[in-house]
């Protein structure tokens, strides 16, 4: 069995330096807001999940949770939510705990990539309503027809992209590459593919470290808005041509495709900021390899045939969730505005669609944030 000790103990810092989801826990012991309900929960399942479905858990409930992402599953969290009473899907793979959920017949959900959200639509549930984390999810749930149940949209709140997605992603992900490689960042040339919240925080991070950094993105306003933050944006070529370092950040499949690849600088790392595993090409990347070399852990080199040979972290997957690194304050509190907007949705009758974030949610999870931090 993992040994959840190591967890108990992450938690325990939590609840020591940043309370904010533990002063939330104590007011939904009290109210038990989710009292017969049925939650499902699509989420990666670190450290700081624990944290968030331990104190949602104490308001009443059945709480289901499925993994998102097996390279995002820490073993030792699956054992401590089982220990709560928490039904956790984690292994045989990621549909097999997405047909368990639905099965559940939650009655609320929170979802990442609107996976879970698209797999009740499609099995004709009828959930009161659900919550969508990711700008990923919520370009899904756009895309396709006519939602028949409420989601809220917490991506694009005001508390998200500023500080989670710009400073939370943005430290740690430089954190994780120095973790992995040794490096440091000075003097080195970074390029950003997407310039959205996320590319913007990792870029302005990089910059702080010493980095030379360029942006590529294929809208032009969010080039234009790399521009006046001080970053050069050329072509993609040209930009794959100069960079050691290319980060992904853009949540589009394949925005670092193997024919740009075979152009790269020798010896480039490849990260993924992004939500999924399929922003770099990394099957491509094996397919035309030569060569393939397990440099450390969560560390592979592939010698392009004919080509260059290029690092890629953590298997492409998203690096700062992989490795949970950087300042845990970001996620708790988006975290404290998910287990609200829950809170919020048990409590309220709403019409089928995309729902706007309640100013007053976020509002109150600053109030406890700026109240715990003094």
């Amino acid at each position: 069995m993992p040994d959840t000790s190591r967890v108990l103990a992450e938690l325990g810092r939590i609840d020591t330096f940043f309370p904010v989801l533990s002063v939330l826990g104590n007011r939904w012991a009290a109210t038990r807001p989710f009292e017969g309900l049925t939650v499902g929960l699509h989420l990666h399942l670190t450290t700081l999940t624990a944290t968030i479905v331990r104190e949602l858990s104490l308001g009443g409930g059945r709480w289901i949770c499925s993994a998102a992402n097996p390279a995002t599953t820490d073993p030792g969290v699956v054992a401590f939510l089982r220990d709560l009473g928490v039904e956790v899907y984690s292994g045989g793979g990621i549909e097999d705990g997405l047909d368990a959920t639905v099965e559940a017949d939650p009655a609320l959900f929170a979802d990442v990539g609107f996976a879970l959200g698209s797999r009740l639509v499609a099995a004709g549930r009828r959930p009161r309503a659900g919550v969508e984390i990711t700008r990923s999810g919520i370009s899904r749930l756009r895309a396709g027809a006519p939602l028949p149940f409420p989601v809220l949209n917490i991506n694009d709140g005001r508390l998200k992209p500023a500080i989670e997605n710009r400073h939370g992603v943005g430290e740690g992900l430089w954190q994780s590459y120095t973790a992995l490689t040794g490096c440091h960042l000075a003097g080195r040339r970074v390029l950003i593919v997407g310039y959205g919240a996320v590319g913007a925080g990792v870029a302005a991070y990089a910059r702080s470290g010493g980095a030379s950094v360029e942006v590529v993105d294929v809208d032009p306003v969010r080039r234009l808005i790399a521009h006046y933050d001080g970053f050069p944006t050329p072509n993609a070529l040209d930009a794959v041509r100069r960079a050691k370092v290319i980060v992904t950040a853009g949540g589009v499949r394949h925005s670092l495709p193997v024919a740009l690849l075979r152009e790269a600088n020798d010896g480039a790392v490849l990260i993924n900021a992004g939500h999924g595993a399929d922003e770099i090409d990394v099957e491509g990347l094996e397919a035309e390899a030569d060569a393939v070399d397990q440099v450390g852990p969560r560390v592979v080199g592939y010698q392009l045939a004919g080509g260059p040979r290029l690092v890629v972290l953590a298997g492409g997957n998203p690096l700062n969730i992989v490795m949970n690194s950087g300042s845990q304050e970001p996620v708790l509190l988006h975290f404290a505005v998910l287990g609200l907007g829950l809170e919020w949705l048990a409590t309220h009758n709403l019409p089928a669609g995309e729902v706007a974030l309640p100013p007053e949610l976020e509002a109150r999870a600053a109030e406890v944030a700026l109240s715990v931090l003094g």
